[in-house]
């Protein structure tokens, strides 16, 4: 079982950092591609919207259900080992998709690929939490995050490349996940050991950070919220498709560029309040995009400023949870963060889906807005308590 030294010297956290910096690149760059891939195909076969949604949700529905015992198989098997097996069984179950040409087999190789993906993803988030420094904590895992998402950026973009058709697609992506295992192996002695049998259990999380699962569940609802229905959006209030989608490009690119400032500002100010401020940030700008409406570039500038504030939301409650918790209880913790991740992006879809079908120009605005209220109003209210984000042991 891989056993990490318990001190990590400066070279130690400089090489884990690169190493998963260029992982979470690769499996970004794979899961970016893999979704429009998976539903273009889908639509070829003359699925209807419901069924390509279902198959599309397998994945994170994988996550929901199956990572406390991902967790403990991870603990079992050595946490090396387990990121390498977690991106070996996505790697096969993307690439066997164009021999199993059926809705059935399909569902569940998505369900396993989602499977496979969430150790290193449970992993990945641990052993940046233990590399990470009180003092640069915010911006080591902005970089983090932003690696993530430039892969999910980079994706759809090798479809153009590769094309949509075949079996190649599928070779291409699935040689992508096995690679992303290469930055890990020669560091893979110094990620950090997870407990068989931890003190520490999902519901005790619950109760000790409840503003840090709050901030992980209106990540992920206003992520995928806005992965989603951005472009909808546009569309229905008047700009043309092109334009519509360009939303959402801009969209991530302020949410990769504005992650650092925001990390740094949580690292030399305190995380909790700039918690509060990214909230704020975004309750703004989700009122701004309802009065920006079809303006292209005052939505597009809205959009850039939302990303940030929605994508900081996860980093930051990701930074405050390596604050609450101790290295043997990370483990525990980030499975419960990444399970309510998870849940907000399977609610958040249907929820501003059913808003904008009730009002075109506030329904995704409106359903935007009062997540990041609900996140401010709880950080604020945390921080009037007076619960210290660095005293371990009481509630966040």
């Amino acid at each position: 079982m891989d056993s990490p030294p318990l001190e990590l010297t400066a070279r130690d956290r400089r090489q884990s950092l690169i190493a998963i910096v260029l992982h979470m690149l690769g499996i970004g760059i794979a899961f970016g591609a893999s979704i429009p891939l998976t539903s273009l195909v889908l639509e070829r076969w003359g699925e209807d919207a419901g069924t390509i949604g279902l198959v599309g949700a397998l994945p994170t529905l994988a996550n929901v259900l199956l990572l406390p015992a991902l967790r403990r198989l991870a603990a079992q098997l050595g946490t090396g080992r387990a990121m390498v097996l977690g991106c070996g069984l996505a790697a096969v179950s993307i690439a066997v998709m164009p021999l199993l040409p059926a809705l059935g087999s399909w569902a569940l190789l998505r369900f396993l690929a989602g499977a496979g993906l969430a150790l290193p993803w449970l992993i990945g988030e641990t052993w940046i939490n233990a590399v990470a420094l009180s003092h640069n904590r915010g911006r080591i895992i902005a970089v983090y995050s932003s690696a993530l998402f430039v892969g999910f950026a980079i994706g759809p973009s090798l479809l153009t490349l590769v094309g949509t058709e075949g079996r190649l697609p599928f070779l291409v992506i699935g040689l992508a996940t096995a690679l992303a295992v290469l930055p890990l192996l020669p560091v893979l002695h110094l990620a950090p050991p997870l407990p068989l049998r931890p003190g520490l259990r999902l519901s005790q999380v619950a109760r000790r950070a409840p503003t840090m699962l709050l901030a992980g569940m209106a990540a992920g609802f206003a992520e995928f919220a806005s992965f989603s229905l951005l472009p909808v959006f546009g569309v229905r209030n008047g700009l043309a498709e092109p334009a519509a989608l360009l939303l959402l490009t801009v969209f991530l690119v302020g949410g990769i560029l504005l992650q650092l400032p925001l990390g740094w500002l949580g690292d030399r100010w305190s995380r909790r309040p700039t918690l509060a401020l990214a909230g704020l940030l975004g309750l703004a700008c989700a009122l701004a995009l309802g009065l920006a409406g079809g303006d292209p570039l005052a939505a597009g500038a809205v959009c850039f400023l939302l990303g940030g504030a929605v994508l900081a939301l996860y980093n930051l409650g990701l930074a405050l949870l390596g604050e609450r918790f101790d290295t043997a209880d990370l483990g525990v913790a980030n499975a419960a963060f990444i399970m309510v991740y998870s849940a907000g992006s399977l609610v958040g879809p249907a929820v501003g889906g059913l808003a904008t079908e009730l009002s075109v120009t506030w329904g995704l605005p409106g359903t935007l807005a009062a997540i990041c209220l609900i996140v401010v109003t709880m950080a604020l209210w945390r921080e009037r308590g007076g619960a210290p984000a660095r005293r371990r042991g009481r509630s966040e």
